[in-house]
């Protein structure tokens, strides 16, 4: 149902308010309709966005290079998901290792995570050795924007209400509990009321909320809560560049009796990421390789680039008749980044219309991020030479300390993560604010490690996970 007055239901007895209607929102919203319970979803924006709203969307970004703050999120319904792309590898049993929840207790929402996410059946996510260390994985793609698959649900719901153009202002209430929520529709305020609060506003503005009300009343938080610390994205950048014998390459897939082998006149792709052993030897965060092929011929610059390193090489590709097929390829990485206090978002001076400070997002990479793509990448390199697959020339700054361009990945995750204890996390296992009974915290904000995958998959069967528990 769509609200076009909030005063026609600010004395509705909603079960409970979702502020934002990202696939976070929805999805919770969706699992409470099921058991056919009254939420009221509130949304800033419109069905589509507008320059207007970009005066919402600004905020300073301290220490390396990172995505323009206004462009990388959309105030619209839908949420951020009118950006995203459609990847939906999942997270690894290992990525869940630090938090209070397995990935086991998340296996039971896959089929309804993937209604939502209008994905095929009979196309599973596969893991398969690769090498010793090693394994090669696949991405599987959704078609679902969520505000054209959602909206004209919603509007002939009897469970969900649906408020646009509805601008949450703060939480209000105590130690314990929120009373109620301080908004604006069309230049009237309002106090909303619920039994459960869901705040499911992006990795960014979750916290610019709770850090805000805070501002407002220094005694509805726990100082504690490390409330906008942790903050993380998932950098991607350029590894380096190679060749392959295409024979030798697919002969590697046969003898190893690897069942999905690359078509590389089709997709041209392949990815690789590390298993955990190798991780936990050395003590490095885990990364997806991505692999992107083309063949080429003898001219190509990559001859030149490659003779440097491996002269023998490229000596055999010229005089061995056996080879007929050699492809190019660009070594990226999108990697995990690790959870660090002194990434964290906080408020500047500057403030939206509404009167809001905008966030300031302390980010930066560490030493970490490339020690784990430079021995995961020497890892697949030693695999090449040693099978006589291809070679690999990787960048000068994975050896040492100049630093490198990387391009977020708009994945912003933690800054309200999950966790056990209260000096160390915001929510608990079922999402809940520590210290409140009534408030609970959807999306990607809550990510305590981010693993190397793409988050919508996980979140969105997180948000069911937290549905079926507020019911």
């Amino acid at each position: 149902m769509i609200v076009e007055d909030l005063s026609n239901v600010s004395n509705n007895n909603f079960f409970a308010i979702i502020i934002g209607s990202g696939p976070a929102g929805i999805c919770t919203a969706l699992e409470l309709e099921r058991k056919r319970i009254k939420s009221l979803i509130i949304e800033a924006g419109d069905l589509v966005q507008n320059d207007e709203d970009l005066n919402y969307l600004n905020g300073k970004v301290v220490g390396d290079n990172y995505s323009d703050l206004k462009h990388s999120r959309l105030r619209q319904f839908g949420g951020s998901s009118g950006h995203w792309g459609g990847n939906c590898n999942p997270m690894l049993n290992e990525n869940f290792n630090d938090w209070p929840i397995s990935k086991k207790e998340l296996k039971q929402y896959e089929k309804k995570a993937r209604d939502v996410l209008n994905l095929k059946y009979k196309e599973n996510f596969y893991y398969e050795n690769f090498s010793n260390n090693l394994n090669t994985y696949n991405i599987i793609w959704s078609n679902v924007k969520f505000a054209d698959k959602y909206f004209n649900h919603i509007k002939k719901s009897k469970y969900i209400y649906l408020a646009l153009r509805c601008n949450l202002k703060n939480l209000d209430g105590n130690s314990k509990s929120i009373e109620g929520i301080n908004c604006q529709s069309f230049d009237q305020n309002f106090k909303l009321k619920a039994r459960f609060y869901v705040l499911s506003c992006g990795g960014i503005e979750n916290s610019r909320i709770l850090l805000w009300s805070k501002k407002l009343n220094n005694n509805l938080f726990d100082d504690r809560l490390p409330i906008g610390s942790y903050y993380m994205d998932h950098p991607y950048y350029s590894l380096g560049n190679g060749l392959i014998f295409y024979e030798t390459f697919i002969n590697h897939f046969k003898n190893n009796n690897i069942k999905n082998v690359p078509v590389l006149t089709c997709n041209g792709s392949l990815f690789i990421s590390a298993k955990k052993m190798f991780l936990k030897n050395n003590d490095i965060l885990n990364s997806g390789l991505y692999i992107w092929f083309k063949e080429i011929g003898e001219k190509n610059n990559i001859f030149k680039q490659v003779r440097c390193i491996a002269p023998n090489f490229i000596k055999n590709i010229y005089e061995s008749l056996r080879v007929k097929k050699k492809y190019e390829f660009n070594l990226s990485v999108q990697q995990e980044q690790l959870a660090i206090n002194s990434n964290r978002i906080s408020l500047n001076n500057e403030k939206d219309p509404m009167g809001i400070p905008f966030s300031t997002i302390y980010w930066k990479k560490s030493k970490s991020e490339k020690k784990s793509a430079r021995l995961i990448s020497e890892e697949l390199s030693k695999l090449f030479i040693d099978r006589d697959i291809g070679r690999i020339s990787l960048n000068d700054y994975l050896y040492n300390d100049k630093d490198y361009d990387v391009v977020a990945g708009n994945h912003q995750l933690g800054g309200t993560r999950i966790g056990t204890y209260v000096n160390d996390s915001v929510v608990d296992k079922n999402l809940k604010v520590h210290d409140k009974n009534n408030l609970f915290i959807n999306g990607s904000s809550v990510f305590r490690t981010g693993g190397h995958s793409h988050p919508t998959y996980t979140i969105v069967k997180l948000a069911l996970r937290l549905g079926e528990h507020l019911s």
